[in-house]
């Protein structure tokens, strides 16, 4: 099992914006700001990957990546729900 990374956890909150824009950011200036140009760039492409591989539902994808704490898994699930509302409404 891997081990819990919280700067990853802390990246993808920063990347979504969760609990401090209205709207999902992805914002990977953010991100590397936080973190520095040396762990920023590794940090926003692993935020990316998780969103690709975030499919809607919360606990599949916590038993596939345990080592994400909840607040990344809610700020994706946030960033997935914001995602779907606006591809309804564009439809």
């Amino acid at each position: 099992m891997k081990a819990m990374e919280p700067r990853l956890t802390r990246a993808v909150v920063e990347w979504t914006g969760w609990g401090t824009a209205p709207v999902p950011v992805r914002d990977d200036a953010r991100v590397i700001a936080r973190f520095g140009a040396t762990a920023g760039p590794a940090l926003v492409k692993a935020a990316r990957r998780l969103e690709a591989d975030y499919s809607g539902c919360s606990a599949e994808f916590r038993t596939r990546h345990p080592e994400l704490g909840i607040d990344a898994v809610e700020a994706l699930a946030w960033a997935n729900a914001h995602a779907s509302e606006h591809a309804h409404d564009a439809a």
